[in-house]
């Protein structure tokens, strides 16, 4: 992974792939984090937030301004890969894997939906959690849970920065497996109406956040807020970190 806007991104996704298949092969232990505008804005604001998200196994990009940002002054042809793309993706694979958080209503559409579309289910395990606030969870019942049934691959669905707050007091109790924070890759996939994508032709354009602020505008309205208003500075930081880096570079190559 590189590191764009202070967190570590990998954009290819035959190397996200590899890395979490390798992890998984070896029954090693890891996390994913699905990195966005409303993810971008946390960690510019909280260290610890960042240090969670800069630990992490590998982290993907889901928001498209980011991308095309971090391509414009890197000059690299950067990509985005979702949340919903990458888990419509492992969970056709053939891995044990737990679907964690999110309403027990959720959990079994999302059941169904996998035994509608011939996906086998009989080494999956579903379960909710209660609403709480992050430090309510009971982490050991939660951890002994998912050692008993050991999964390969374990989906968070609570929101960020919820999710990944979560992930990192769950993380060292747990003997094996790939966590996810996954946010609303569950309501996505059983076609929620209240989580409805934006049409292809916003995506195509980075402009699904202007179509979920239409749908959501208290709540998305708040994050994309957020993100915007520190996207000059985070800017302007990354291209002094480019020029810095080329600097040492230069220095390097004249010594």
């Amino acid at each position: 992974m590189n590191n764009y806007f202070g967190i570590n991104l990998e954009f290819d996704q035959v190397k996200v792939h590899s890395i979490i298949n390798k992890h998984i092969e070896n029954r090693q232990k890891g996390y994913v984090c699905v990195v966005d505008g409303n993810v971008v804005a946390n960690a510019h604001k909280n260290k610890n937030y960042k240090a969670i998200l800069n630990n992490s196994l590998v982290n993907i990009c889901d928001g498209k301004s980011i991308a095309q940002i971090a391509s414009i002054i890197h000059k690299r042809k950067l990509k985005t890969y979702t949340g919903p793309d990458i888990f419509s993706s492992f969970v056709r694979k053939k891995y044990k894997q737990l679907f964690l958080g999110n309403t027990e209503e959720v959990l079994n559409k999302l059941k169904e939906k996998f035994a509608k579309e011939g996906i086998n289910i009989e080494k999956m395990n579903f379960l909710p959690l209660p609403f709480k606030e992050v430090d309510q969870f009971d982490y050991t019942t939660i951890s002994n849970t998912i050692n008993q049934f050991s999964p390969d691959i374990i989906w968070i669905s609570l929101g960020a920065p919820k999710q990944e707050i979560f992930i990192s007091k769950l993380y060292p109790l747990i003997n094996n497996g790939i966590l996810f924070a996954i946010g609303a890759a569950f309501n996505l996939y059983i076609d929620d109406k209240k989580f409805k994508r934006a049409p292809k032709f916003m995506r195509y354009l980075g402009l699904e956040w202007l179509y979920r602020i239409f749908k959501e505008p208290k709540r998305i309205g708040k994050k994309a807020f957020n993100y915007f208003t520190i996207l000059p500075n985070l800017i302007i930081q990354e291209l002094k970190n480019k020029r810095n880096k080329k600097i040492i570079q230069n220095e390097t190559i004249g010594s």
